[in-house]
This record gives structure tokens, C-alpha cells and sequence, in this order.
């Protein structure tokens, strides 16, 4: 089983294209699963200018528990600054082992003071856990492109 360090080293290693391509699955038209089995709360400040770099923090609300984690994250496209916050439902889910690790998306819109992106944004790890969250982003942005996260637990 990867440890938190174990999965940083081999964040590491990984090239950027590489970072960005791992588990990287948006979630397109169709079947929602089936039902969250938690829930999750994001804080995030991301920093664009061409590329993009965040960080933050959250909880992971999972079998009656609440469980910290950080979020880094690196993307390709956009410009500006923005802070986002997220409440979202988790799913596939079966063990907290397989909720750290790299998560994929893709974005694109524009933020200009406060904003609410409509359908959420979905994301996916190789361990198949696939997180919805519904965020509110402020600040002055615009944003094209793609991101990697990486989810760590504390």
C-alpha cells in the first residue's frame, strides 16, 4: 500500500505532461454513480499566468469521520489569480486508502468577482474515486485548459 511519501515521491518523478495525464478523466454527459458515499469541503488559491500552480486545503467526510487533507495542483492555460471554495460528493469510494493520490479535469471559464460554476467540475483518480464539487471561485481570472491535483491526507 503507497504511503503519503511514497505517493509525493512519484508526484516527483513525474514530468509535467505526465502529471496532468495521470488519472486524468473528465467527467462528461451521462449516468451520475449511483450515490455519494461522502462528501468534501476545498479551499484553494491558484496562481495562473500561462501555467498554473495551487495549493490548499479540505475534509473529506467519509463513514461518520472527518479526515484533513492538502490539495497542490498544476494546470496548463489561463491568467490571473483566484481563490476557490468547494463542497462536493465523493464517489467510489470503499476504503480512505484510495481517496490520496493524482486527480485529472478539465476547466474553462472565466471568473470576474464572485461566480458559481454551473454542473460542478468532476474529477477522478487511478483508483477510480471520482469527486463532483461545485465551487465558488472570486478574483480575476480567466482559465482555458487543464489540471492535475494531488490530494494528500494529514
Amino acid at each position: 500500500m503507497p504511503t503519503r511519501h511514497h505517493t509525493r515521491r512519484a508526484a516527483g518523478r513525474l514530468g509535467f505532461a505526465t502529471f496532468l495525464a495521470a488519472g486524468f478523466a473528465a467527467r462528461t454527459e451521462g449516468a451520475e454513480p449511483a450515490r455519494p458515499v461522502g462528501q468534501v469541503t476545498i479551499t484553494q488559491t491558484q496562481v495562473s499566468l500561462l501555467g498554473s500552480v495551487s495549493w490548499g486545503s479540505g475534509t473529506l467526510t467519509f463513514q461518520g469521520h472527518a479526515h484533513r487533507f492538502r490539495v497542490r495542483g498544476l494546470g496548463v492555460g489561463g491568467v490571473g489569480i483566484s481563490e476557490l471554495r468547494a463542497n462536493g460528493d465523493v464517489y467510489g469510494l470503499s476504503r480512505l486508502a484510495d481517496f490520496p493520490g493524482l486527480y485529472g479535469t478539465a476547466r474553462a471559464g472565466a471568473v470576474a468577482g464572485s461566480t458559481a460554476m454551473r454542473g460542478g467540475v468532476w474529477l477522478q483518480n487511478p483508483a477510480g474515486v471520482t469527486i463532483q464539487l461545485r465551487p465558488q471561485r472570486t478574483g480575476v481570472a480567466l482559465q482555458i485548459g487543464a489540471d492535475g491535483l494531488l490530494i494528500e491526507l494529514d
